[in-house]
């Protein structure tokens, strides 16, 4: 099984290629998309554009100690498709392993924020503005209760578990899904999917002219082959590594 790991993976400390076309983005957003545009069809220019005016950071989708590759592999292709742009992942020491084959190619698209431990994710999740709220069965408070309109992010737990004593100490709140069934409990990708639509607010995005312009930079440089080396020789320079991010 194709794995995605951490290691490299992480927008917050990103390296190598990662980090080359991140720098590249955000320093040279318009040229990147004027050099690369005429390498794409018109067709998947209109889908690139579409997927940024729908991509939200107001929303940030969270997992800790999820141990099954193809739950954390199917929580990014769901973030994906619901818009969110940024997934957390709280390692607890183990890095994570995703199924490439669960994703299908969603992990190229999503930004993959490693913590840790609970404290430095909520720690950074405050500095940004977001509550943290907790997935929990046992929570008072209802899904339905979540303002959609406050900038927040969702944590789900362990397949059996749930989220650790810390992230429940350290975490604003926690709320629940209600089930009606004989189950009481659902996939973690399924509850992620479900969480994330009811705060979507009909998928509307939320992100400022230049972070969409950055955005739509990095994901034409994704979407060409070879579209880094493409835009350096076309500039006729040296961009930095951005290895010191």
């Amino acid at each position: 099984m194709k794995r995605v790991t951490s290691e490299g993976r992480d927008v917050f400390r990103p390296k190598g290629q990662l980090a080359r076309e991140i720098s590249l983005a955000t320093r040279f957003p318009e040229a990147v998309v004027a050099v690369l545009k005429e390498r794409l069809s018109k067709e998947r220019q209109a889908r690139i554009d579409n997927v940024v005016s729908h991509r939200t950071r107001r929303i940030a989708v969270a997992i800790e100690g999820v141990r099954d590759p193809h739950n954390t592999a199917a929580v990014i292709r769901t973030a994906d498709a619901f818009g969110v742009q940024v997934v957390h992942v709280i390692e607890h020491g183990d890095r994570f392993l995703s199924s490439r084959k669960v994703t299908q190619g969603a992990h190229h698209w999503v930004d993959l924020g490693v913590w840790p431990s609970p404290r430095l994710f909520v720690e950074a999740m405050h500095a940004e503005g977001k509550q943290v709220l907790i997935a929990a069965a046992d929570s008072q408070m209802t899904l339905s209760e979540i303002d959609p309109d406050v900038p927040v992010a969702i944590v789900f737990g362990n397949e059996h578990a749930g989220v650790s004593r810390e992230m429940q100490c350290v975490s604003d709140s926690a709320f629940r899904i209600p089930m009606f069934g004989f189950s009481q409990s659902i996939n973690v990708s399924v509850a992620a999917g479900i969480a994330i639509a009811a705060l979507r607010r009909e998928g509307v995005g939320d992100l400022e002219r230049q972070e969409a312009e950055i955005l739509r930079a990095r994901f034409y440089l994704r979407a060409v082959r070879a579209g880094y080396a493409i835009v350096q020789r076309t500039l006729g320079s040296e961009p930095d590594s951005g290895s010191e991010q």
